[in-house]
This record gives structure tokens, C-alpha cells and sequence, in this order.
């Protein structure tokens, strides 16, 4: 736990923060790793490419985003995901969420991926994130990201953007800043996205992710929520700018993503 700050490794005080957050639990823990491990941290990631066998995505959703998917991070990286995916850690999420069936996941870089670089002009859309675990097919119900990028300036944007239950409205904006970590409740209501960046040229917005699951079908059934606090199964699913945007060939497997997300969705409705 010497890798996360001191002041991180217990969040009981901040539970009240978390849940007052809209539009979905939240709270935002700046300086959260070690001072020490984040120079270090700066001075490798800075000189080094480690998504070259990683995993691109270019389209009106995801612009000039890349993945490590099938990518082996370097240590100073997997360092930080050990830690967030251990028990200790868990123990520390749990007392913030009151999630107690909270799991971390052995899915890395194979099938998930853990290090996100964007760079000039990216942009990523409103969307969900998958519910399931894909080997335990657990609910996925939390996420932490963690930005990386020393050199980042405030209006070079890449904030992460929080929508309303339908993924349309920003409803807050979480400004990019070194060493800051957010955590957020994941939902199939908990939509979210990136800023689109500006003039940031060859300075990459660099971030890691880690998600967590739960045992339990019913995960949120404690918490009162300005949507339905039920889950259900859905793959990554986006929001289109515009109605029309979901007949476009290109849009395909976008239309098909959010097509099977509100057949879930209304099945589970009718089960409740």
C-alpha cells in the first residue's frame, strides 16, 4: 500500500462525499499516489511507447484513443494495478461503497485493458462500459481511473464528463490533473466520457483503469439513486450526437450495442 498516499488508504470519512455526488457516486482524490512513486512513475512513462502492439480506436465516438490491450505493462505500471487489485485496497473501496460482495478481477490486458493513452484532437463519447466480468460474468460495478500526464495543461480539455441517466446531458466535468485518481459508481445509468482535447499535439492524455465486480446480482440495491438501482447485462454501449446517427452503416455496431442494451434493460423491468 506504500505505492497509494496515506491519506487514500481509508475513505470511511468521504462516504458521505461519495454518495451526495450526481450524478452518480463519485469522489475525486488528488496527489493519490505516493510522491516519490509518481517522479518515478514521470520519468519512465515519459520516454517509452508501451501501446505499440496495443489496440486503436478511431471513429466518431472514439477519436485517436489507444489501448493496451495484449500489451505487457511495465512494471512501474503493474505495480499500481497489483495494489488496486488487492485485498487491502478492496477493503478500503468497500467501507466508501458499502458494496460489500466487491471483487477485483484476474482479466488484465488480454481481455480488458488497463492503460489508456489519447492523443491529438481525441475524444470519447458518452457511453457505459461492459457490465461483466468475462471469465466470472460478474456485475461490473465500480471503476477507478487515474490520470497520468505531468505535462498536461487545464486547456489542452480531456476532462472526464459525467452524463444523466440516457447518456445526453453532461452533468458534471472532472477536470485532467496529475497523480488525480476518480472513482465512480458503475451503473448501466452511470454514462461517461472524455472531453474532446485541443492543441495538445504530441502530449499524450495518459490514464489507468481498473474496474471491480460484485458477487451478488443485485449490487446497488442499498443505494438510493436518482435512476433505477437495479443491473443488468450489457455490452460497451454509446450514445449517437443524433437519432439518425444510429442508421448509418458505419454506426452498425454502435446501433446493435445500445439495441441490446434497452432490450435488457426493459426485460429487467418487467422481472422487478
Amino acid at each position: 500500500m506504500d505505492i497509494i498516499n496515506s491519506i487514500h488508504t481509508n475513505l470511511i470519512s468521504r462516504k458521505k462525499e461519495f454518495f451526495g455526488n450526481k450524478p452518480f457516486p463519485y469522489i475525486i482524490l488528488d496527489d493519490f499516489l505516493e510522491k516519490n512513486y509518481f517522479q518515478l512513475l514521470e520519468k519512465q512513462i515519459s520516454k517509452n511507447d508501451y501501446l505499440k502492439k496495443g489496440k486503436t480506436f478511431n471513429s466518431d465516438l472514439e477519436l485517436n484513443k489507444k489501448i493496451s490491450l495484449n500489451t505487457d505493462l511495465p512494471e512501474i505500471i503493474s505495480n499500481i494495478t497489483n495494489v488496486l487489485n488487492s485485498n487491502d485496497w478492496l477493503e478500503v473501496l468497500k467501507s466508501l461503497t458499502d458494496i460489500q460482495s466487491l471483487k477485483s478481477t484476474k482479466v488484465g490486458n488480454t481481455k480488458l485493458a488497463n492503460y489508456h493513452e489519447m492523443g491529438s484532437d481525441g475524444f470519447l463519447g458518452s457511453h457505459v462500459d461492459h457490465s461483466l466480468d468475462p471469465d466470472t460474468g460478474r456485475p461490473h460495478v465500480l471503476n477507478i481511473i487515474l490520470y497520468l500526464s505531468s505535462e498536461w495543461k487545464e486547456e489542452f480539455g480531456g476532462a472526464t464528463l459525467l452524463f444523466n441517466k440516457n447518456g445526453r446531458k453532461v452533468k458534471a466535468q472532472i477536470t485532467y490533473k496529475k497523480n488525480r485518481a476518480v472513482i465512480f459508481l458503475h451503473t448501466p445509468y452511470s454514462f461517461h466520457g472524455v472531453e474532446k482535447l485541443n492543441n495538445n499535439f504530441e502530449i499524450k492524455r495518459k490514464s489507468l483503469y481498473v474496474d471491480y465486480y460484485s458477487e451478488t446480482l443485485e449490487p446497488f440495491n442499498h443505494i438510493n439513486l436518482d435512476f433505477p438501482n437495479n443491473w443488468f447485462s450489457h455490452g460497451t454501449t454509446f450514445v449517437l450526437p443524433k437519432t439518425s446517427d444510429y442508421l448509418k452503416l458505419k454506426n452498425w455496431r454502435y446501433t446493435k450495442s445500445l439495441l441490446m442494451y434497452n432490450i435488457n434493460r426493459v426485460k429487467t423491468s418487467f422481472i422487478l
